[in-house]
């Protein structure tokens, strides 16, 4: 859980370091930096918070060069420090002056040694000075300032480039003394407000991974009068289980949202409970060979490896002892593959043949939950627990697992517990905790009290919607081009409801996007009653996929209240709406609500938010019968109000007789079009929209906005000999030019730099389309080099009066080139070295530190689920930026001040963190299940004649610029 936590909050603090090397915003882009560390060491131990900001170090390198690395060395520094001492509760004198010496003195003396070591690179950043020095000087002599002020501004810049060494430590412990300071009375607030919306710690939860010696016996289990209530919750989580487990049995367990079917699962994996007993032969062996495993609800969070073959064997193998902080020197070699790992064998036995090398990112649902299967394959457990891991696939992905987990039982002899909110017919046994061990406490839902006396949704006058030649291309004009949807054409009448379904991946929730008015087509048009669609309360709102993302605030009514911008009444009455009782559920904090009711709460609020137009997307996934029932009527009573409804859905069965009209969406095209009538027409008869009667549309001009992305810590698709190098080879021929560039800061060492960089990006085949458009925050570079051009560094010319320095002009291009090489060297490393060539490059590093007693197994699992994690985070980070925005927005045409802007971004990255948080928590568990670190990808590529010739070729254009 820890080296989870750590990776995701190191990676969002990378983010912000790259964003700010991109965007220059100063040290506020430390300040911002240094949030998520913050939030990390008010949390957890020093050591976690170390192996954060070595994820961040990396992370940051792969996509903003050195300056963004050492940016993020920086803040996190900071950040630690100050999350540490706001837990330990230090005064903040204490917090600053830890910080003078912690961060203050050793930042101090590393830059001084660094500029002792490379003169040449002092002596040109000391001349730059110098000129801006003189530059300054001379702007503020033409200003008409008297000249002892001037003498005294020369007299201190001379001081500086003469006593370097002695005035560069005092400035720096200053600076750290003043930002330390900003920094604790910034974060001391937000950091203890954002715990409410973070997730209950797992920590100690499941059993240990197994250490040798260890029994694992997981079955026969009996569990008598079994009860868990977590620490800080006021409501029993389970109680009163009576079970009993053999081998070879498929058990299904089922039960109301709530009623403890995650908890009995943890239980069942090693969980101790608060009351009644546990009895089993042994340890239950989370992750370990003939143990226990188990398989999520999410798929994408956990997977750990970034290719398919990284994520079989993570975790095979075990480092892992009984001292948490040392690594066993004697444990078999972890750079290889398990020799009882059948990786083709076991990945066929699943239906992925050939996937081997894929990268996890780019499968689907279905997939990943097979690969899933897979891994527990590799382990040979006696016992599965599958979590609600059939609840967010298609119908068929459903049955393929399914069929996978029943093979299981039939083939091996394990034994499955599966959770669900269904019953599976071919069960050898069904627990239904709803009836047999419900609590006092766990009350069954809140009867919904209809659109008729449900006042809040009376008179809401829906929107026509039309989409008309919509096509959405992601990333166009980039390599990356992906065309999503294709020649959409929709006529959707106000008041009407529109199923949409299709196979996972197909683009269903591309296009509720789009219809939500959160993603603008490259081509085409979305209207609303004839004008461009908008997002916002009175447009057309978004209910997304996972609830947990869309809820914003620290408890159920909050959230409510803050999403349809309400007051607590009608909250009151969308809960009971959607079948939560107020007075059970107003004041839970939304982490400790089920899945299901965190999917009701959020539906709550955009009941209440009264919107013309509303887009929900798998508002029943996860949902027992009951609750399906309840937001069934909820959603009845919306349309009999008016309200346009889109809904995309696997379970299109339940809400048939809902619907005006189902859609089908294939590869990005829709099949089926609602029928539209005259707009002064009444609305037509389901009759006439089952036959798919479509009148003649009028044209409407088409807009284009096409939609570039930053294109770093991205591979360019395709494949070049650039590519096939060995990522060794390539970073150790980066840091070479950062080295030379150090050593020797000269034009023919730039110029040999450029060249090998352009020689690597023509053998990485790097078309122009990759490279990404100038930002206009260039123009604060071009004035420090105006500024610079004031000075007095010869020769000096005469332009219409103007005296220049083209010596100082000639510096600071020299300096700016340097800089720029670091960024778009890093960029092409990774154009052509894909992510997943990463991890088994750490694994070999890992290695070979164990032969020299460094212990770097943490740090290269937390760098490798970083780089895992990364892109989940980024997607998360933009989805609650967008319902931020949604919930701000109420009528067309809003425009929001740069103040409401920033205080939106603030608060965004404060919910990003949160959000980080508890998707580290899915990804903990998941590592945990695992049973530890151990191997953390496949084995790694092996140098060949290819990547000799490469680095003797760099290092001969290298060392020819240096001599020149």
């Amino acid at each position: 859980m820890e080296i989870a936590e750590g990776a995701a909050l190191g990676d969002l603090a990378a983010a912000m370091c790259v964003l700010t090397r991109l965007v220059p915003a100063g040290d506020a882009g430390t300040l911002l930096a240094a949030f998520p560390l913050a939030v990390l060491g008010y949390r957890r131990r020093a050591r976690v918070c170390a192996i954060a900001v070595t994820t961040a170090f990396t992370v940051a390198f792969l996509g903003g060069g050195i300056h963004s690395a050492t940016t993020a060395v920086g803040a996190g520094a900071l950040g630690s420090l100050i999350g540490i001492g706001l837990r330990r509760g230090w005064s903040v004198p204490r917090i600053v002056g830890t910080g003078a010496l912690a961060i203050g003195v050793p930042a101090s003396g590393l830059a001084v040694g660094v500029l002792s070591v490379f003169t040449d690179l002092r002596v040109l950043a000391l001349a730059q000075l110098t000129n801006a020095g003189a530059g300054v000087v001379r702007l503020a002599e033409a200003a008409g300032l008297p000249r002892p002020v001037l003498d005294v501004g020369q007299g201190i810049v001379s001081f500086a480039v003469t006593r370097w060494w002695l005035l560069l430590p005092v400035l720096m412990t200053v600076a750290v003394l003043v930002w330390v300071l900003l920094a604790t009375m910034a974060f001391r607030s937000p950091v203890r407000r954002v715990q409410p919306l973070l997730p209950r710690t797992t920590v100690g939860d499941l059993d240990a991974p197994a250490t040798p010696g260890t029994v694992v016996a997981p079955l026969p289990l009996r569990l008598a009068g079994v009860g868990v209530r977590y620490d800080g919750s006021a409501r029993t989580a389970l109680a009163g289980v009576d079970l009993t487990l053999e081998k070879g049995r498929f058990l299904v367990v089922t039960g109301p949202n709530g009623s403890g079917k995650s908890t009995l699962g943890r239980v069942l994996a090693g969980q101790s409970p608060s009351e009644g007993s546990v009895d089993r032969p042994g340890s239950a062996g989370l992750g370990a060979p003939g143990g226990t495993g188990v398989i999520f609800q999410r798929p994408e969070s956990q997977v750990l490896g970034v290719r398919v073959v990284d994520d079989l064997l993570w975790g095979t193998g075990n480092a892992d002892t009984d001292d948490p902080d040392t690594d066993d020197p004697d444990t078999d070699d972890p750079d290889t593959d398990d020799p009882g790992t059948d990786v083709d064998g076991l990945l066929a036995r699943v239906g992925l043949d050939g996937f081997a090398d894929r990268e996890t990112s780019t499968l689907s649902g279905g997939e990943l939950q097979r690969l899933a299967v897979a891994g527990l394959l590799a382990r040979r457990p006696s016992l599965v627990i599958s979590d609600e891991s059939t609840a967010m696939l298609d119908p068929a992905g459903r049955a393929d697992v399914l069929e996978l987990m029943h093979g299981l039982v039939r083939d091996d002899g394990v034994t499955v517990v599966h959770i669900s909110h269904t019953d599976e017919p071919a069960a050898d046994q069904t627990i239904d905790l709803g009836t047999r061990h419900c609590g006092d406490d766990q009350l069954p839902p809140a009867k919904t009290i209809g659109a008729a006396s449900w006042r809040s949704v009376e008179h809401i006058r829906g929107a026509r919607v039309e989409v008309r030649g919509a096509n959405l291309v992601h990333d166009a004009g980039t390599p990356w081009e992906h065309q999503v949807l294709t020649g959409v054409d929709l006529d959707i009448p106000a008041g009407h409801t529109v199923l949409v379904t299709g196979p996972n991946g197909a683009g269903k929730s591309t296009l509720a996007w789009m219809l939500a008015g959160l993603l603008a087509p490259t081509a085409g048009t979305v209207t609303l009653d004839g004008r461009p669609l908008h997002n916002g309360r009175d447009g057309s709102l978004l209910g997304v996929q996972h609830p947990r993302l869309a809820m914003l605030r620290a408890t159920a009514c909050d959230d409510v209240r803050d999403a349809a911008g309400t007051d607590e009444e009608t909250a009151h009455a969308a809960l009971r709406a959607v079948g939560l009782d107020p007075d059970r559920f107003c004041d839970r904090p939304v982490h400790e609500l089920s899945g299901g009711e965190q999917r009701r709460v959020v539906l709550a609020g955009l009941l209440a938010a009264h919107p013309r137009v509303l887009v929900l997307d798998e508002p029943l996934a996860g949902l027992d019968k009951a609750a399906k029932n309840v937001v069934r009527e909820a959603l009845h009573a919306l349309r009999a109000a008016g309200v346009t409804l889109i809904i995309v859905t696997h379970d299109t069965a339940a809400l048939a007789d809902l619907a005006d009209m189902t859609l089908t969406i294939a590869d990005g095209r829709v099949d089926g079009r609602p029928a539209a009538p005259p707009l002064d027409a009444s609305p037509p008869d389901r009759t006439a929209l089952d036959r798919g009667a479509t009148p003649a549309l009028p044209s409407q001009p088409t807009w284009s906005r096409p939609r570039r992305v930053r294109t770093v810590m991205r591979t360019l698709p395709g494949s070049s000999p650039a590519h096939q190098l060995w990522a060794g080879t390539k970073i150790g021929v980066l840091l070479a030019i950062a080295v030379v560039l150090a050593v020797d800061p000269s034009w023919p060492t730039l110029a040999a730099a450029a060249l090998v960089l352009a020689a690597w990006a023509v053998a990485g085949r790097v078309p122009r389309g990759a490279w990404p458009k100038p930002s206009p925050w260039l123009l604060l570079w071009f004035g420090s080099v105006a500024l610079v051009a004031l000075g007095n560094e010869p020769p000096l010319v005469s332009v219409l009066g103007f005296t220049i320095s083209l010596g100082g002009l000639n510096q600071a291009a020299l300096f700016l080139g340097i800089g720029l090489m670091s960024l778009i060297g890093v960029t092409i490393l990774v154009w052509t070295t894909p992510i997943s060539a990463i991890p088994p490059l750490l694994q070999r590093l890992t290695r070979w530190g164990r032969h020299l007693r460094i212990h770097l197994a943490r740090s290269s699992a937390a760098v490798a689920l970083g780089l895992r994690l990364a892109p989940m985070l980024l997607d998360d980070s933009r989805t609650i930026l967008h319902l931020l925005g949604q919930r701000q927005r109420s009528r067309p045409g809003d425009r929001e001040s740069w103040r409401q802007r920033l205080g939106q971004f603030t608060h965004g990255a404060f919910i990003a963190c949160a959000a980080a948080v508890r998707r580290a928590a899915e990804t903990g568990d998941a590592l945990t299940a695992r049973g530890g670190i151990g191997t953390i990808a496949g084995p790694d590529q092996c140098p060949g004649i290819h990547d000799g010739l490469a680095a003797l070729f760099a290092a001969g254009i290298l060392t020819v610029g240096v001599l020149l």
